[in-house]
């Protein structure tokens, strides 16, 4: 079992990207996505980058001399876990003031078609997902 958000587990992501076609087609620019989860239990933020170009996507950590990405996805840990179970979906965790986005969002609408179809290359990721939990409050 992968741990959600582990090294492993974005490991896992990156495995399951290599080689699929998902970008948009017609000349799709390159995209860099990078999720950012704070609070996550043990482990605090964590950070990961998908990058998307005209044939492929890829899943990488993000490195100190990396250019800033194109679009930032900001969340918690419990909003992250709902996300990547199904439970709620970015709409309404934006509505909400549970996911923040930040970066050239009018890039992120032109590759809506490869971020539809990248949900689909996780779902055996999913099935094999652990979800640590939070402690509890005063513990």
């Amino acid at each position: 079992m992968l741990q959600f958000l582990s090294d492993e587990w974005i490991a896992a992501l990156g495995d399951a990207c290599r080689g699929a076609n998902v970008a948009r087609g017609g000349g799709a620019d390159r995209l860099v996505v990078e999720p950012a989860v704070h609070d996550v239990p043990d482990r605090g933020e964590v950070r990961y980058r998908v990058l998307f170009d005209e044939t492929s996507c890829a899943v990488e950590r993000p490195c100190l001399d990396a250019p800033t990405a194109d679009v930032r996805l900001e969340t918690d840990y419990v909003t992250a876990v709902a996300l990547a179970r199904g439970e709620t979906n970015a709409q309404a965790a934006l509505a909400d003031g549970r996911l923040r986005v930040s970066g050239d969002v009018a890039r992120l609408a032109a590759h809506a078609s490869a971020l539809s179809r990248l949900d689909d290359l996780f779902v055996a990721v999913r099935t094999v997902t652990t979800y640590p939990q939070l402690p509890e409050r005063g513990a």
